[in-house]
């Protein structure tokens, strides 16, 4: 399944708070994995990406769906998996290995995280990475699934 074009657009501080991504998370009702993570990039070339108040956006690597939840439940232990510890101000300046795009219920994007395989995280709203509190949790969700990603 190909992927429905959305962009994530932001601003504004970054906060420290790993348990932030979680509040935003319990928006959503579904969600999405594609291989390959994600870039930002400021809207306007001109302006500082780094900038808190550059208006920025979230670009998507892949194109090719390689996975979903199927359900509430399903749901919410992809989100458990996510749950990170120690939000760092290190950058990658690498895609990563998956990008997971959230929607509401209508189907509207409302967030979207970058997976390092086997163990980071990063969430546009972190001035950095982050480490999963529990790796193996995300690895067995993702073999659940048959997602292998895409261990560089």
């Amino acid at each position: 399944m190909t992927r429905k074009q959305q962009v994530l657009r932001f601003s504004g501080a970054p906060t420290w708070n790993g348990d932030a991504l979680q509040a935003s998370l319990a928006r959503a009702t579904r969600a999405q994995v594609t291989l390959g993570g994600f870039l930002v990039y400021a809207f306007d070339p001109s302006e500082d990406v780094l900038d808190d108040e550059t208006l920025k956006f979230v670009d998507v690597v892949g194109r090719d769906v390689v996975g979903s939840t199927d359900g509430p439940d399903d749901l919410a232990e992809l989100v458990a998996a996510l749950a990170a510890h120690k939000v760092t101000d290190v950058v990658c300046m690498c895609t990563g290995d998956l990008a997971v795009e959230f929607f509401d219920a209508t189907g509207d994007l409302v967030d979207v995280v970058r997976i390092d395989l086997p163990s980071g995280i990063e969430w546009p709203h972190w001035p950095g990475g982050a480490s999963l509190v529990d790796a193996n949790r995300l690895l067995a969700w993702l073999e659940k699934h048959s997602i292998a990603g895409n261990r560089r």
